[in-house]
Formats: C-alpha cells, structure tokens, sequence
C-alpha cells in the first residue's frame, strides 16, 4: 500500500483523485487477501512455475483485478514522496531532515511487518491442516530479511529518499532500468533456480536462498515507485495538463502491453498457454514482467485520469473511497487480522463458494470502514513530524 503521506499539493487543493484511487486499490486488495483467508484461493504467476490454473471464469477474474493492487501501491508511494517533501521544503525543513524522516518511516515499515504482518500469514497454518502456504518458496532454515510487500515499500521508501532531488529525467531513466532488468535477467536463470543466490532474490527475482526469503524483489518494484515519483513532478508543474495527459498515457502502456502478449517473447517471462482471453491476461507477477507492469499501470493510469474527469458527480464514491485510502497502512494491517480471524473462527476447516467469499469481503469493508474513518481524525490532528501518520 502507498504508506508515504498524502500531502495538499501547491495551492492548498488536494489531488483527490490519488486518494481515491488508493481507496479503490485498497478495496481490491481486501478482496484478493479475503480469497486467501476465506477461499483458500491464492494463484501465484511466479517466474519459475507453470500458469496458475483456476475453477472457472470468476475465480480468474476475482484474482486478476487485484493485480492493480501492489503497481498502485509503488506508484502511488513515489507520488507521496515528492509532495512530503514539497510540503516539507514549505514548512522549512532541511533537505537532510527530510530524508532523515523518509528513511525512518521506511525503517518503521521494516519493523511494522517483522512484528505485524508475517505472523498474520503463517496464522492459519497453525491451526488448520488444510490452510494455503502464503509462500510457495521452501528452505531448510528460518530467513533472516523476508520480502514481504511491506518490507519491499519500506526499503524502496528508504532509497528513495536522498534521491528526491533527482531530476524527473533521472528519476524516468531509473525506472526504465529497474522495470527492464528482470526482462533481460530473469531468462538467464530458467531451468538454473539454484544459481540465483542471496543477492539475485533480494534484488531481481522472488525465492529462497541463504538468509533471503523474497516475494517483492527490490529493483522491479523499485522502478514503479521511481516512475511514481517523476509523475509527481509533471504534476508539480501543471496538475490539470498532467491528469488529463494520464488517460492517453495509459492507453498507449495498454496498447504496448498487448503488443507484447502477441509477440509472445521478451517482456513476457511466461508465453500466452493456447488462444483464449484468459490466457492472454494472465501474466506473471513475481517478479512484475514488462507485460503486467504494462498492463496494470495502463489501467491505474487510465482510472487515475478517469476519476479526475469525473467531476461533482462522483464525489460520494469519492469520499467513500479516499476514508480507505487516507489511511492506508491501518487498513492494510487491520484487514489481514480481521480476515484471519474470521477464517480460524467461521472457516477453519471449509473453503465457502465466491458468492460467500464476496459477502465476506463486503462485510470486512463495511466493519472497517468507521474504525478507518476514526484513524484518518486521529492522525490528522498529529504533527508533521509523527510517525502516527504514517499508518
């Protein structure tokens, strides 16, 4: 989830449309995990693995809109850097300080997930013979750095901050090379896992070596926050040129996501299985191919400049929305423990149908909504400087 703050950009009028669509992202995340916890359905589109395979078309689909989820998050952090510290520069504060704080909020992330979110994962298993491993990579020892989505975020926040005053070139170019590298890297090692090492899984691609256990490798998802951040900066300049240009912007990254998927070779990590629709869409995550990096920051993109468009008319949906989205940490760890628990007290040994699975999520949604609304007040009232805020 995008944890950097969302800051009031210049002239005192709130970019909505960010929190908005972090809400929106947030929401099918909720879903993806409540399929994890309640379903027990959890496909991984891993580099080294066959295609996932699913009961029919609702499970597939119910799996392959929550893709938007973790690009959005990446993208939607490196946009909150750039406003911290356009905020923060306003307020006076010294460059150093700056990233001073954005390196321990990261470091806070690292620590939130060791004590918070890991045990959440490893739960069910603990208490149900039939529960789903969360981590498809097996070791003979315990890791010690664990990529989790938090832990990728916190260190990706922690890199990113001596280098926010990086051109927007530099910062485009550094995504390029970071989205890119797993493309050229990743063929190298198929069919050679075991040649992968420590430093390949911590940086390039998701698995188990040594003391790293990664699913988040840093240097792709690194990238989609660098291309977040020189967004920012177009958006820093002329916020209403820059939102209007995203829906043309994400038309061509869908248009160059299909090219990719017909060329059937580089950018894929895994060719198209047969000649069906679902084939075509199911691409690989871990670690973001060029095609689901096309794909899915095509349709954020495209959302992104959509809900911008909407105008007064979608403002309840708005502001229903941005409670989830303004609060986005809280929410992330309060749902896995609600899930989690509602599985080991409703669902221990049973895996419901999609239609119980969708009330679930619903009623997740409608619990934690109040208890989102209620943080968002509590952390607003804080100053700048507190680490409250980054929940």
């Amino acid at each position: 989830m995008s944890t950097a703050p969302t800051i009031t950009p210049v002239g005192n009028t709130r970019l909505t449309a960010l929190d908005t669509l972090r809400g929106l992202i947030m929401v099918l995340m909720a879903l993806d995990h409540a399929s994890f916890f309640i379903a027990r359905v959890h496909p991984f589109e891993y580099w080294n693995m066959g295609p996932p395979h699913y009961a029919d078309t609702g499970w597939f689909l119910t799996r392959w809109i929550t893709h938007l989820c973790a690009p959005g998050f990446f993208f939607l952090m490196g946009t909150g850097l750039v406003y911290f510290r356009a905020s923060r520069l306003d307020a006076g504060w010294t460059e150093a300080r700056i990233t001073r704080q954005l390196m321990g909020r990261g470091a806070l992330l690292v620590v939130v997930s060791y004590l918070f979110e890991m045990a959440v994962w490893l739960m069910p298993d603990r208490f149900s013979s039939s529960g789903l491993s969360m981590n498809p990579m097996t070791g003979g020892h315990v890791p010690i750095l664990v990529l989790t989505v938090l832990v990728t975020l916190g260190l990706t926040m922690a890199l990113c901050a001596p280098l926010l005053r990086l051109s927007r070139r530099s910062w485009l170019a550094m995504a390029f090379i970071a989205i890119m590298a797993p493309n050229f890297l990743v063929p190298t090692l198929r069919g050679h896992d075991e040649a992968a090492g420590a430093l390949m899984h911590a940086f390039v691609v998701p698995g188990f070596s040594g003391p790293v256990a990664s699913m988040y490798p840093i240097l792709p998802w690194f990238g989609i926050c660098a291309l977040g951040v020189g967004f920012a900066q177009l958006l820093r300049n002329d916020s209403q040129r820059a939102m209007r240009a995203m829906l043309p912007m994400g038309l061509a990254y869908l248009v160059g996501f299909v090219g990719i998927r017909y060329g059937g070779g580089f950018g894929n990590l895994m060719r198209p299985e047969g000649g069906g629709l679902q084939s075509f869409l199911t691409v690989i995550k871990y670690p973001p191919s060029l095609a689901f990096c096309l794909l899915t920051l095509g349709i954020n993109l495209s959302l992104l400049s959509l809900i911008h468009r909407a105008g007064a008319w979608l403002d309840p949906l708005r502001r229903l929305l941005s409670v989830y989205g303004q609060a986005p940490l809280f929410f992330y760890l309060a749902h896995l423990w609600l899930f989690c628990a509602i599985r080991l007290a409703v669902f221990r040994e049973s895996a419901p149908d999609r239609w119980v699975l969708y009330a679930v999520w619903t009623a997740g949604l409608v619990v934690l909504y109040p208890a989102c609304a209620w943080f968002r007040r509590l952390k607003t009232a804080r100053p700048p400087e507190s680490f409250l805020r980054l929940f």
